[in-house]
This record gives C-alpha cells, sequence and structure tokens, in this order.
C-alpha cells in the first residue's frame, strides 16, 4: 500500500550532473539523491551560487531532489566537531536553495576503539545540535546506519531515535547491516516506526559483496513487502555500488568495501551498472506491486483514482498509464505522476501493453464497450459506476464478459464497503427477525448547483449521461437497496426533468416498489434540496433498522414478531414491546480504495471481490423501470422490457432541446464528500 518514488544516488552513473540526469531518465528514476557533483566537487562543499546554478540544472532536466547524500557525522567522534558543524550550516543553506528538505547523515566514527557507552552521551548531543539547527531552516536530518560508526546495529539505532524522537528520521541500508552481521529482517521489525526512506543496496554475509537487490542475503522481497505494507509514499534510493569508481574510497572509507566490489557484480561501465541496479529494484517492485494498471478518463473521479495511489493507498498494483481526450487532464497527471505513460484514446491505452488491468472513469454510455475492449485484449478491468445507461447495453457486456472468465471484471460499488451496510445486509439476511415488510430511503442530501451540471458537455443530457441523479449520484444508493433487500418486482415512479435546475434530465424523484412477498418500499432523491437527508428505513417482521447518513445505525428489536402480536394480542390498541439493542461494527470503511485493493488480490489470488461486475445490472433495472414508468405513466413489472427501454430513451435524446454553455469548475474537485452516502 505504497506509492515508491524512486531515487539514486546518480553520481555512481556519471561524474557529470547533466548525464546523472540522463541516466535517472533512462533507468525510470525520477528523483536523484545528490553527493558527488560536477568537477569532482561534493554536496558537501558547495558554495550557495554553485547550489543555484545546480537548481537551474535540475529544473531544467525535470528531475527531483529526493535527498542530499552528505558525508556528515563521517568524523571520528573524538575529532573537533566545531569546524563540521559550520560546514553543516552552509549545506543546509545549499538545502534550502536546491529545495530539498532531507539531509542524510551518520553518527560518527569509534575507528580508534572508543568505548561506545561512554560517548553515547557526546553522540546524541552533537547530532541534537544538528537536527535542531537543521529543523530551525526547515530541513530534516536522516540518520543512515554504517558500519564503524555508533548507530552500525539498530539496537544503537533505536537509541538514536528514541533519543532525537521526530527531530531525525531513519535511513534504513540492509548491505551496510549485513556487513555487520544484522538480521535484516528483524532489524527492519525493531526500527520499522523510524524508517522515513530505504537505500536500495543488498549484499551477502559470506564475504560482504554488494549485490543488485534481491540478489544478496537481505531477503530483499520480503523487506520491500513490509516497507510496502507501511503505507503512504516511500522512498526508495538506489545505492548501486556494484562497479568501483573514482572517489568511492572517500566515499565509503569501511570495511575494505572496494574489495567487496572487486569480487562480483561488477561492470564495463558505469551506465551497466546503474542499469543493473535500476533493473534489480523494477523487479522487485514488480514483486510486491505486481499488477500494472492504467486509469480511462481522469476527469473528477478518474483523478481521485490517480490521487489514492499517489498518496500510497494502492496495496498490489502500481499506475502506469492513463488516458483522456482532453490534453490538460492529462497534464495534471503527468504533475501528479511523473513518468506515467499518457494516452488521447482509451483503445491507445488498451492497445499498448503496459497495462495488465484498467478502471473505466468515463461518462456513463462509454463503461459497456470500454471493458468489452479491455477483457477483449486479456486486460483485467474495473468499471466505474453506473454499470452503463441501459440494461440491454449491460447485459451484453456481462454475457461478454462471462465469456472471458479468465480475466476479473468487477464494479465500483465501494459502499458496500461501509461497515454500516454491510451490518445491515447481515441482519436483514440472517433472516433472524422474519422478511421485510417496509423500506424507505429519503437521500436528499445530493445537492448541486447549475454550475456542476454545465462542468461538462455530457453532463445532465439524455445523449451525454443518459439520465440525471438516478444514473449520476444514486447507483450506490440503488445497488444497496437491492443488496441488502433484494429486487422489487413492481415500480411506480415520478421523475421530474429540470425541476429545480435547467436540465433536461430528472433532479427530483420519488420510486414506489412492491417486493414478491408483499413488502413494499419508497425511494426518494434530489439535487435540489439542502441541507437535505438521508435516512435509510428497514422494517421487518420482528426489528427496525435505521441508518442515518450511512454512519449511524440503531437496531429496534421486538419481544414478538408483529405477524404474530397482531393475530394474538386481546387487547385492540395492544403494541408489541421491544427494545434497542447496541450494534457492533468493525469500522471499516475502505470506500473506493478497498474496492480497488480487493480487485488485486483478485486477480492475484482469487480473493473475494467487493462486486462482481456482473452485478451492476441490478440497480440500473430499477433506475431504468423509475424512468420508463415516468416517461410512460404506469407502473413498470421487472424484469423491465429493455428493447421498450432503449426505445424510450432514444426518443428523449432525440427530442433533447438543450444546448449547453459548458462552463470549467476552477481548481481540482474533492470527490470525498460524494462518498458518504
Amino acid at each position: 500500500m505504497a506509492r515508491f518514488i524512486i531515487s539514486a544516488f546518480a553520481d555512481e552513473a556519471s561524474k557529470e550532473i547533466k548525464k546523472q540526469i540522463e541516466a535517472c531518465k533512462k533507468n525510470g528514476i525520477t528523483h536523484i539523491e545528490l553527493r558527488g557533483l560536477d568537477d569532482g566537487k561534493n554536496i558537501n562543499n558547495i558554495t550557495p551560487d554553485d547550489a543555484k546554478e545546480l537548481k537551474k540544472t535540475l529544473d531544467e532536466g525535470g528531475i527531483g531532489i529526493s535527498a542530499l547524500g552528505s558525508g556528515y557525522g563521517k568524523i571520528e567522534i573524538t575529532d573537533d566537531f566545531e569546524p563540521h558543524f559550520e560546514a553543516f550550516k552552509n549545506t543546509v543553506e545549499v538545502a534550502n536553495i536546491l529545495g530539498a528538505d532531507r539531509i542524510r547523515m551518520f553518527s560518527f566514527y569509534f575507528k580508534n576503539g572508543e568505548d561506545y557507552a561512554e560517548y553515547k552521551d557526546e553522540v546524541i548531543r552533537r547530532m541534537g545540535i544538528m537536527c535542531d539547527y537543521a529543523l530551525s531552516k526547515g530541513v530534516k536530518c536522516y540518520h543512515e546506519n554504517e558500519c564503524g560508526i555508533y548507530g552500525d546495529i539498530p539496537e544503537r539505532c533505536l537509541e538514536l531515535h528514541e533519543a532525537l524522537g521526530d527531530k531525525l528520521g531513519g535511513v534504513f541500508d540492509p548491505a551496510n547491516y549485513i556487513h555487520c552481521d544484522v538480521d535484516i529482517l528483524k532489524a527492519y521489525d525493531m526500527l520499522e516506526p523510524y524508517i522515513d526512506y530505504m537505500h536500495v543496496k543488498d549484499a551477502r554475509y559470506s564475504d560482504g559483496a554488494v549485490t543488485p537487490a534481491g540478489e544478496g542475503d537481505a531477503n530483499f522481497t520480503e523487506l520491500l513487502r513490509r516497507y510496502n505494507n507501511k503505507g503512504g509514499r516511500l522512498l526508495l534510493t538506489i545505492e548501486p555500488h556494484l562497479a568501483l569508481f573514482e572517489g568511492l574510497e572517500n566515499l565509503e572509507s569501511t570495511h575494505k568495501l572496494t574489495d567487496y566490489l572487486k569480487k562480483d557484480f561488477t561492470y564495463a561501465s558505469r551506465d551497466e551498472s546503474f542499469a543493473a541496479a535500476a533493473n534489480a529494484l523494477h523487479k522487485q517492485i514488480e514483486l510486491v506491486q505486481p499488477i500494472r494498471y492504467g486509469i480511462i478518463g481522469v476527469g473528477n473521479m478518474g483523478t481521485s483514482h490517480v490521487r489514492s495511489y499517489e498518496s500510497g493507498q494502492i496495496k498490489e498494483m502500481r499506475i502506469t498509464a492513463v488516458a483522456d481526450i482532453n490534453p490538460e487532464r492529462l497534464k495534471i497527471c503527468e504533475e501528479i505522476l511523473p513518468g506515467v505513460k499518457t494516452f488521447n484514446t482509451a483503445e491507445e491505452l488498451i492497445d499498448s501493453g503496459c497495462c495488465d488491468a484498467v478502471i473505466v472513469a468515463t461518462p456513463h454510455y462509454l463503461h459497456p464497450p470500454l471493458i468489452k475492449y479491455a477483457l477483449s485484449k486479456g486486460l483485467h478491468a474495473l468499471t466505474e459506476k453506473p454499470a452503463g445507461v441501459y440494461t440491454k447495453q449491460v447485459r451484453e457486456m456481462n454475457e461478454f464478459a462471462a465469456q472471458h472468465k479468465d480475466k476479473t471484471f468487477a464494479i465500483m460499488l465501494n459502499q458496500r464497503t461501509n461497515c454500516v451496510y454491510r451490518k445491515m445486509k447481515e441482519i436483514v439476511s440472517s433472516g433472524k427477525y422474519g422478511e421485510i415488510k417496509r423500506v424507505n430511503w429519503i437521500i436528499t442530501d445530493w445537492f448541486r448547483t447549475q454550475s456542476y451540471y454545465n462542468s461538462g458537455g455530457w453532463r445532465a443530457t439524455w445523449a451525454g449521461e443518459g439520465g440525471g441523479v438516478l444514473l449520476n449520484q444514486c447507483p450506490h444508493n440503488l445497488d444497496l437497496w437491492q443488496w441488502i433487500c433484494g429486487m422489487p418486482s413492481k415500480i411506480k415512479a415520478f421523475c421530474h426533468e429540470g425541476k429545480w435546475h435547467d436540465i433536461e434530465v430528472e433532479d427530483d424523484v420519488t420510486i414506489y416498489a412492491e417486493y414478491p412477498n408483499g413488502a413494499t418500499g419508497v425511494f426518494v432523491t434530489t439535487t435540489g434540496d439542502a441541507p437535505g437527508t438521508n435516512r435509510f428505513e428497514i422494517t421487518l417482521d420482528g426489528a427496525k433498522l435505521v441508518c442515518e447518513d450511512g454512519a449511524k445505525l440503531t437496531l429496534y428489536v421486538l419481544e414478538d414478531k408483529t405477524s404474530d402480536f397482531l393475530k394474538n394480542a386481546k387487547e385492540g390498541f395492544a403494541k408489541p414491546k421491544g427494545h434497542y439493542e447496541e450494534v457492533e461494527l468493525d469500522g471499516k470503511n475502505e470506500q473506493h480504495v478497498g474496492v480497488i485493493n480487493a480487485f488485486a488480490a483478485h486477480i492475484i489470488r482469487n480473493e473475494p471481490l467487493v462486486a462482481d461486475g456482473s452485478e451492476g445490472i441490478n440497480g440500473l433495472t430499477i433506475s431504468n423501470a423509475a424512468h420508463l414508468s415516468s416517461w410512460l405513466g404506469k407502473e413498470i413489472e421487472l424484469p423491465v422490457d429493455e428493447d421498450l427501454f432503449y426505445e424510450e430513451l432514444q426518443k428523449k435524446i432525440k427530442s433533447s432541446t438543450k444546448e449547453k454553455k459548458v462552463v470549467e469548475i476552477k481548481g481540482e474537485v474533492d470527490m470525498s464528500g460524494t462518498y458518504g452516502s
């Protein structure tokens, strides 16, 4: 559940900064941890003027800075600290000029046999001084473990973090721990709360040889998997050390590292060495996040999915591509995810070969044809809601998907992850309180302004969207209604078109439903009420469930079922007694992220989906029946006459007289408020 940001000590690819940038871009690396620079300079000793020129070069090259790979803390613990600290101040100034907020540091050498316990307080004092100064300038210090310094083993690294707290970040270097004969996974588990980024450098216990990630004894795949579970934006900095280059002896002066390099994994050139290290990391990431996915349609909802990935909430998939007909939307995605591939059409993305799966987040009519095309090309597919506009189209999609059972087909019915609705389904399905007698859902907190409807030419039109509040805002509610209560057998509806807005589709709806067992239901929704109401009430024979705002659930349990009590009670005005019972919830409400992660888990391990794609037709059936009932002015029996609905829909499209003035909504739209209903 991480979004890995890949960086590198690119001075191992070249001494020249421009060539370092080229090497990073060539090998799928978006950031540099600055260390060795042009003309033999080092990040430790460049001037502020040098830093300004360096910043221009980096900006022009389009590369980010992950950290300054300084060598501070690489002096003897008995050496004079003041000159060291003065130089450090200069590097902090350099960091500010470069826009870098991290400085890598160490915890002082003990080469002359000094006693660790005796100098522990001095180590902490010196590090604290540097950390405090850096923080005062908006920069944070990050300690790297290394043989020969105080923080050579995890126990002493832990001492430093506990002593300095949030002042000090942690860099985990597995190869350096191997050189100290440390168990890597135990070290990681011990330090996990303090690890802010990781150096990608593997090694062997037997001879200390540095290897590409996964070729040594660091158990790198499992290490990366545990790091991935930490979640969020996680930094991985490649430190190849696979080929000897000038100046390395000055960078790594302990444990005869140069001898290790000569023994194994040496390469003919810096380019070859750097590429080998980068490729090894990419392969490890593929093992931990094996599914490459693309997002088709990066408007409001699609961009929200991009943000979910960028913030590190997706566990086992990585975005490799996005597609949209709007170049500006693609540009936004490139800014969010540097290096992502962009395509002008869905078909180009699907045909590119750079994805194993896609999420379709386009206008509604396009969901079925794009899902079918993706499945036909061997991709797994997850469609946004609704499944489509009319059931005939969706049924054909479902039949097509059934012919491609080797591929996962899912739908974004994210409200099914809400613990409140899951508990309602559990209670109703258990049969403990008898059959449903009555269902009422007032869901009128979907308030939308006219500018919302004007934000896209396809919105609120029969040709572009195929409907209004039922198709855009309420697919989740209609799905939950049938998921929890079952499908009704008859529908009578009143769909008022353009009642509150200048639109041609419905913005105010009342649905009356009848069930096979005689139960009834009423569903009321609109985008014109404020503040609106969200109350979902289910009356059972022996209990009553009430859900408020998708967050609060109450259960009133009767001592006698109403069907028995009304027959057997001796008093005319008697009422069955009952009491409120506490409903235990697990508190989980993972929403879109939960659906996407379950989608990945199903692809990899055949774990359950939140909702199979074929289930999208159920809520749409209710929606189609409601529209048809309103258009024809009569009760509609389910299943809907699909051909009749399609014919009537075409009439609505052809009779459209609205010419929308499309206006752009400024700024990025926050979709989180749409998740709770």
